[in-house]
């Protein structure tokens, strides 16, 4: 049992560096709060809500080993080589990739509802 527990220290040491520590990972989980503040206030329906929770777990996930692969070439080589940075802008790539999955997931449930909500004002 105590193998498993320090499993999920480990994570959510992990985790709390990269909120605390990592300034991208940090405003992800800051945009993050808010898409939850949003689906609050506008009332989304289950099946939105979990759109809208794959799209910010996606985003983090990204984020999180984005972070993770920079800190990797950073400490296999102090160098600036243009193998490094494409590796490190290959994995920013996949950040946006998914950043714009999540963008398009936040318009097509929340601009309807936001419509409504100022509507019914």
């Amino acid at each position: 049992m105590k193998w498993l527990l320090d499993r999920f220290r480990y994570a959510f040491a992990g985790v709390r560096y990269g909120i605390v520590r990592d300034r991208s990972i940090r405003f992800q989980f800051i945009l993050a709060t808010m898409a939850v503040l949003a689906g609050i206030i506008l009332n989304i329906h289950l099946n939105e809500w979990l759109w809208i929770i794959l799209s910010i777990t996606l985003v983090l996930m990204a984020e999180i080993f984005n972070s993770c692969i920079e800190k990797v070439v950073d400490y296999i080589s102090t160098e600036r080589t243009e193998q490094a940075k494409l590796i490190k802008d290959m994995a920013a790539g996949a950040v946006f990739l998914v950043s714009c999955f999540a963008f398009l997931m936040a318009c097509l449930i929340y601009i309807p509802r936001l419509i409504l909500f100022i509507q019914n004002l």
